[in-house]
């Protein structure tokens, strides 16, 4: 969606502030039990900045996701035009790195992929297909060649494991993690990056790479 043009009549991280009060409603309520003048208001601006920054709810729910992910997705991007073998370690780091600001952000997603007549699940469909797509021909790039794989180790149940490992710490019941005495902090999260990093060089992979260790 485009703004309209014209000049807005606000301080200079208007947006940005209005992006946090996005994310701090939408994963805690209903898409539609969130109102423009809630965000607006939680963010100290007005609904009328929302329509000049995004047009509309949508427009900023869309904008939400997508620049969340944007830096994560660049990074695919990037690891996927460059030569090179077992790059999934890069993936690890970089989807904590990006998710640990947004430790709800994931189940968000999820809730709203969960029923497709509704307008979060047609938003958020598209971002996700986009970094479903990356995130799969990445990891592709490692397990398609069988010299990587140690024996018995099948490539559609390895490329399952590998996005189980990243996405579980986020989806996870809050119970799950306390009992375990877990919480989605930076150094958690740069612990566990470590830790999953040696499991799959070690547990898929025949050699391991220092990117691993």
């Amino acid at each position: 969606m485009t703004a309209q043009p014209g000049r807005p009549k606000g301080d200079s991280d208007t947006r940005a502030r209005l992006l946090d009060a996005a994310r701090c409603l939408f994963v805690t309520q209903p898409y539609t039990k969130v109102s423009t003048r809630m965000i607006a208001a939680h963010a100290g601006s007005n609904a009328a900045m929302i329509r000049y920054y995004f047009v509309d709810k949508a427009g900023l729910f869309e904008s939400m996701i997508k620049e969340t992910f944007e830096p994560l997705l660049e990074q695919m991007r990037q690891i996927l035009s460059e030569p090179g073998e077992l790059k999934i370690a890069e993936l690890f780091q970089r989807y904590y790195q990006v998710m640990g600001p947004h430790p709800d952000l994931p189940k968000l997603m999820l809730r709203s992929m969960m029923d497709p007549q509704t307008t979060e699940n047609r938003l958020v469909a598209r971002v996700f297909a986009e970094f479903m797509q990356g995130a799969i021909q990445l990891i592709g790039q490692s397990l398609q060649q069988p010299q990587h794989l140690q024996q018995g180790v099948d490539a559609q149940l390895a490329r399952l494991s590998l996005i189980s490992l990243a996405v579980f710490p986020f989806i996870a019941p809050p119970l799950t993690l306390s009992s375990q005495g877990i919480e989605l902090n930076t150094d958690f999260l740069n612990k566990l990056a470590h830790h999953n990093q040696r499991l799959v060089s070690h547990g898929m992979f025949k050699i391991a790479t220092p990117e691993y260790l």
